[in-house]
Order: C-alpha cells, then sequence, then structure tokens
C-alpha cells in the first residue's frame, strides 16, 4: 500500500509538470493558429509528443464555447475536406515557437515529411503517429538513423 502512494505521488508530480509543458505548448500554437483561422480558436488535442526540446501536436482546430468555426475565413482551406490540425515546435531559451503549422490539412502532413527539416527532429516526437506501412513513424525514424548514410547510386565510385 505505501509503494502505491509513494509512486501516485511521483506519478501526481510528473503529470503536473505535463500539464504546464501542454498548456505552454497550446499557448504558444494558439495565436499562430486563430491568425491562420482568421478567428479565435480552440485546440482539441490527439496527440502531443515531446523530445529534446520538440514538440508535435496533433489535433483539431475548433471554435470558441458556442461557436463553430467559419473555414471560408481561414487561408488557403477547403471547408468540403478534412481539417487535421498538425504543429511542430521548438523550445528555445525555455520558450516554445512554432516552426510549422498546418490548420487545415486534408491528409496527415506528417507523411509528407521531405517537405520539411524533419532530420532534426528527434525520434520521439513522432512516437504513436502511422507511417502508412504498417509501421509507426517513430520506428521507421529509429531504423533510418541507425542505417549508414546511403550514397547516390549516381556519385558511387
Amino acid at each position: 500500500m505505501a509503494l502505491w502512494v509513494v509512486g501516485g505521488l511521483f506519478a501526481g508530480g510528473a503529470w503536473g509538470n505535463g500539464l504546464a509543458e501542454r498548456a505552454a505548448i497550446l499557448d504558444a500554437a494558439r495565436p499562430m493558429a486563430a491568425e491562420k483561422a482568421g478567428q479565435a480558436v480552440r485546440i482539441r488535442v490527439d496527440t502531443l509528443n515531446i523530445d529534446s526540446g520538440w514538440a508535435m501536436l496533433v489535433g483539431e482546430l475548433v471554435g470558441p464555447p458556442g461557436k463553430r468555426i467559419d473555414w471560408a475565413k481561414a487561408d488557403d482551406c477547403n471547408a468540403e475536406l478534412d481539417k487535421m490540425f498538425w504543429v511542430v515546435l521548438r523550445k528555445s531559451q525555455g520558450d516554445w515557437q512554432v516552426k510549422h503549422m498546418e490548420i487545415c490539412a486534408s491528409e496527415p502532413p506528417y507523411w509528407y515529411l521531405e517537405q520539411y527539416d524533419s532530420s532534426a527532429w528527434p525520434c520521439g516526437v513522432f512516437a504513436g503517429l502511422e507511417a502508412g506501412v504498417g509501421e509507426t513513424l517513430e520506428a521507421l525514424c529509429r531504423r533510418e538513423r541507425k542505417a549508414p548514410a546511403r550514397v547516390p547510386p549516381s556519385t558511387a565510385p
């Protein structure tokens, strides 16, 4: 019984710190999301992964209580398609800063990582995200980073 109580205290402390980090990430992402949406927004989080000063958040933008988002006000957003919210942030000097953001992605942007400088991102930010080939992006990332760099065929001796 005593171990359960002590374990609960440590878990509660970690959980509390996690909530503060989550709030800081949401607070960093919300202003840019609202600007891109052309209106006040809230963020519903499906996945939030943090690793080595990087964070990846996947979710959905929703309106303030009692209001719906008017997608016609959003930049480059098709009202008929799915609207995934995706953001990558980097912690710098104690503050989270947005590096990439999509507010109404019809497909997961993390399926197209070649568009971003994702090689700098730690593999843990991909935890639980499907690569679309029967494995997680985290597993794919870890496997690829352990492999030696390949020489393109055109430059091989």
